[in-house]
């Protein structure tokens, strides 16, 4: 095991495991985050449907196995075979087993020639994007059962989130397809720019739009994503409503700024999203879900 003392001041890194049924998200956030003065903080955050939460642990709690990607916080264990839960707290009663099927990962990383770059704010890891679920969790005294289903995890770690940007996640398709994409403000030697990295697995296909390929983003709003590259398009566009067609509703998150837990951000979840990928003037895909996961955060007025 790696012990939390190994890392460096003003960094985060944190984990997302996301798991889904008909009509439930349940997602875990496993992570720590290390200030200016070297004060190493692990937390564990949650959102799902009905709220979200954010607990602090020990540091003498917190291991992370970087080889097996295995993070143990407390009683709780996470990593790519499953997720085992065991938290008694004054809001929240969580316990139970998710066990995990063959993982799904990318070609190569996301991150392309970036990941090689030094002092990048941000950096992003897609660990699969999608797997298999067995098991059942019992949160607050309802039972979750996901046996069936899918889930998806990723990893971020750095010192910041980025000042604005939209990622939006979906593996929920009545075909075979998993989507993720991310357009971010990126400071960059002085200056920034803004990036983009999307994957796209359909029917054993992989398309990917990166600002290394050479994207160009011609629509990043709160009700639409438009990508084109090369011959390439891919156009995303989000409705106002939920799967149950009522109003739209987010969750608090903690995100890092400088290697502090203290910037909150807003995560929805079960969203009506349609998703359309074109080769030229050939339609690969038109595909539905009401299970779109978004996080929206807008360039600040003042910039």
């Amino acid at each position: 095991m790696i012990p939390v003392s190994d890392y460096k001041t003003k960094f985060f890194e944190g984990w997302y495991f996301k798991h889904q049924n008909k009509d439930t998200v349940l997602a875990f956030i496993p992570g720590h985050s290390i200030d200016e003065s070297g004060l190493k903080r692990p937390f564990l955050q949650i959102i799902w449907n009905e709220n979200s939460y954010s607990l602090d642990f020990p540091e003498e709690d917190y291991l992370v196995d970087k080889k097996r990607r295995k993070i143990i916080l407390g009683n709780n264990i996470f990593s790519p075979g499953g997720v085992k839960l065991d938290i008694q707290s004054k809001n929240l009663d969580i316990r139970g087993m998710i066990r995990y099927g063959s993982l799904s990962p990318i070609h190569y990383s996301i991150m392309g020639p970036f990941q090689f770059v030094p002092f990048m704010e941000c950096r992003h890891e897609i660990i699969s994007m999608s797997h298999s679920l067995k098991g059942s969790l019992q949160v607050n005294g309802r039972v979750l059962d996901f046996t069936g289903e899918k889930g998806y995890i990723e990893g971020d770690k750095g010192k910041s989130f980025p000042r604005d940007y939209l990622w939006l996640q979906c593996n929920r398709f009545k075909e075979d397809a998993s989507v993720m994409v991310s357009i971010a403000h990126i400071p960059f030697i002085g200056s920034s720019f803004q990036g983009c990295i999307c994957v796209i697995q359909y029917k054993g296909s992989e398309y990917r739009f990166a600002t290394y390929l050479g994207v160009k983003v011609v629509c990043k709003r709160e009700t639409a994503v438009i990508l084109r590259q090369g011959e390439y398009a891919f156009k995303i566009f989000l409705t106002n409503r939920n799967r149950k067609k009522t109003a739209r509703f987010s969750h608090n998150l903690l995100a890092p700024d400088q290697g502090k837990m203290v910037r909150s951000i807003k995560e929805e979840h079960l969203l009506l999203a349609r998703f359309l990928l074109y080769k030229g003037e050939e339609l690969i895909f038109d595909l539905t879900s009401d299970h779109v996961s978004f996080e929206y955060v807008p360039e600040p007025e003042n910039q």
